[in-house]
């Protein structure tokens, strides 16, 4: 067991893996009195072409990392749900683009059976044919209910006019013919390849003793056999750099026109640290021009630029990279080249270093709050590990930032690779 203390922060973590490869993270909390445990596979719905060690590819249907999460729930010893709130317990799961997890919290003094139920449920798949077409009805009718929700469905259309092959385009849960051919065989060879214990991590938040916590998961892990783990790596088509709508439209049962610019943005290549540090450099600087704290905010609202419902979001991901900007606006054409003028703006603009300070120290305070969160602080710390930068990472690298690093990097940007996203009133056309 390997201990991590972070004195400047008051945080410790320890480390262990099992025999079997399995990672193990126990981060103590003495003055908590609640467990959080998450046991997670870096394997999400991005994950469809892979490819073993020993070169067997492997290709599955677009939905099948979210299907795996909801059949895992099924147990030959009864439900799950129910055995998790017999033992006083919320239990829960989600599935992403890059991940599956489940977690569960509880209070109780006693947490080996809870966590001993959440190993062996995830790491037991018990599913028949009859269950999976039944699923399949259940998953499509949620994929509906997804589509018909506009503020939803503007962003599964945007994704779709930017990327022509990147899965970012499809919808985490897939679509109906996707879904529809999902097999019971595909389901156990993609649980077989991604859920290994030496593909998985185990974090738990918690105020008991953590040699406690790794022995009672380790002896879980022991009364298991596994076949030898294949290394595994996920493969993409080449992504061009050009969207592949520059406009789509799409009529629902709303009353105000919903509009998204999104913007497609050249993948960074770098290592890591300095696409993360990126991430961060463009996240403040859009959060210094694109805010309140912009002296020119009020005045966008007041010509009827924006509205209240204006929001931006950014990505700069392993593997992709793009900005969003979405308003309700009936004349979308017009935000458009409202949001590209002034975008060509931001990229002039130096950074205001007693804006910057207030900014870094506000997301620092954001980071340091959800120590005080198991769940939070679970997911995180699982999210991190597998983006390359940890927590603590984030914290010295946010710290370190300069205005002339952000002017720097936001003024080589291109923002001329766009799709612009309408939905318009079905009713009124």
């Amino acid at each position: 067991m390997n201990k991590f203390a972070y004195k400047q922060f008051n945080e410790t973590y320890y480390e262990d893996k099992c025999d079997n490869g399995l990672k193990i993270v126990v981060w103590h909390k003495p003055l908590f009195n609640t467990t959080s445990c998450l046991f997670g596979t870096p394997f999400g719905s991005f994950d469809i072409n892979q490819i073993t060690a020993d070169r067997k590819t492997y290709h599955f249907e677009k939905g099948i990392a979210h299907f795996l999460e909801h059949k895992l729930f099924e147990s030959a010893n009864g439900d799950v749900l129910s055995q998790f709130s017999t033992l006083g317990a919320n239990v829960n799961a989600f599935t992403s683009y890059k991940e599956t997890v489940y977690y569960f919290s509880t209070s109780d003094a006693d947490v080996s059976v809870p966590l001993n139920l959440l190993l062996d449920f995830v790491q037991d798949l018990n599913i028949s044919e009859e269950s999976v077409e039944k699923e399949k009805g259940i998953i499509i009718q949620e994929l509906m209910m997804y589509l018909q929700n506009p503020d939803s469905r503007i962003y599964f259309e945007t994704f779709k006019g930017m990327y022509h092959y990147y899965p970012l385009k499809d919808d985490i849960g897939g679509d109906e013919k996707s879904v529809t051919n999902i097999s019971k065989q595909a389901l156990e060879d993609c649980y077989n390849l991604n859920y290994h214990p030496s593909n998985m991590l185990v974090v738990v938040v918690t105020h008991q003793d953590p040699q406690k916590i790794i022995d009672i998961i380790k002896n879980n892990q022991n009364k298991k056999r596994f076949k030898p783990f294949s290394e595994i790596k996920t493969v993409y088509d080449d992504e061009p750099l050009n969207v592949k709508d520059a406009y789509k439209e799409i009529k629902m049962d709303i009353n105000e026109t919903k509009c998204c610019l999104g913007i497609k943005l050249p993948v960074i290549d770098e290592n890591d640290f300095e696409r993360v540090k990126k991430d961060w450099m463009f996240n403040l600087s859009l959060e210094a021009y694109f805010s309140g704290l912009n002296p020119k905010y009020q005045t966008w609202i007041d010509e009827k630029r924006i509205t209240s419902y204006f929001s931006f979001e950014e990505d700069l991901g392993k593997g992709h990279s793009y900005l969003l900007f979405n308003d309700h606006n009936e004349n979308p054409q017009a935000f458009k080249e409202f949001i590209l003028k002034e975008l060509e703006n931001f990229k002039k603009t130096y950074l205001d270093e007693e804006t910057l300070k207030m900014l870094k120290n506000r997301n620092l305070g954001q980071l340091i709050r959800g120590f005080n969160r198991p769940e939070n602080m679970s997911v995180a710390y699982f999210r991190e590990y597998y983006n390359g930068v940890s927590l603590f990472e984030n914290l010295n690298m946010i710290s370190d930032i300069t205005a002339e690093e952000c002017f720097e990097f936001i003024n080589n940007l291109d923002f001329s690779n766009n799709c612009l996203t309408v939905i318009k009133n079905a009713v009124n056309e």
